[in-house]
């Protein structure tokens, strides 16, 4: 059986890659907040408000749903050098803008199939600022891997008062380019993010795995020498 050797091959490079937990707080309060969120129960159209269908000592189970197709993740403006005293390094200062939009769903079981109540769509929009290693000439891919969210609803005498929520988004940042390489591979994982840390919310990243017995497949003498 041939040995394995080094291959040159086109890929896209990844030369930076992190993945980041951000919570965000909403609250909807009074009539401008139930117009806003505009409330479907029972099937009837129309602003409902869930709290006259409120048992006295109970309370809604809160899920917030993403609409399907809206989840947004993107690298905008310019980019701005910045040394990192402590790493001895340079690197980029990114921002990354998440929007979409997401529906309420209100049950009073947590096994009831069908909500009492769900809400219009709502829309949100969020920028952070992140320090890649993403000098000119990278592209920075930004993906959504996970989006959650619950809350509370808060009703007075019979009547809506407020939504709380806290929305729960999961984010990959990766940056990437073009480039030729002569390699031997191996799996990786994201770096831990340069900011202060904070509680996990987020999954691990998996991959499918592999049958290495079958393949890659040996692979005969190869002239490729050049390296890029």
């Amino acid at each position: 059986m041939a040995e394995f050797h080094p291959l040159c091959i086109r890929a896209e490079k990844l030369y930076d890659w992190v993945t980041r937990q951000v919570d965000k707080e909403l609250t909807f309060s009074g009539p401008a907040g139930l117009e806003e969120l505009d409330f479907d129960c029972n099937g009837e159209e129309g602003a409902d408000d869930p709290c006259d269908l409120l048992p006295p000592g109970e309370d809604f189970i809160v899920t917030v749903v993403p609409v399907e197709g809206t989840l947004e993740c993107t690298a905008v403006g310019p980019r701005r050098n910045v040394f990192i005293q402590d790493l001895g390094i340079e690197l980029q200062e990114v921002k990354i803008r998440k929007q979409g939009s997401f529906v309420v769903e209100l049950r009073l079981n947590e096994d009831d199939e069908e909500p009492i109540c769900t809400s219009g769509e709502v829309d949100f929009c969020l920028f952070e600022k992140f320090l890649l290693c993403a000098p000119e000439g990278t592209d920075v891919d930004c993906e959504i891997f996970d989006f959650a969210g619950n809350g509370v609803v808060c009703c007075i005498n019979g009547e809506f008062s407020s939504l709380q929520l806290s929305l729960h988004i999961c984010q990959s940042v990766q940056v990437v380019a073009n480039v030729i390489l002569e390699i031997e591979g191996a799996e990786c994982r994201p770096r831990e993010d340069i900011i202060l840390p904070i509680s996990r919310f987020c999954p691990e990243i998996t991959f499918p795995p592999q049958c290495p017995e079958i393949f890659p497949a040996p692979h005969d003498k190869d002239h490729c020498k050049h390296k890029v």
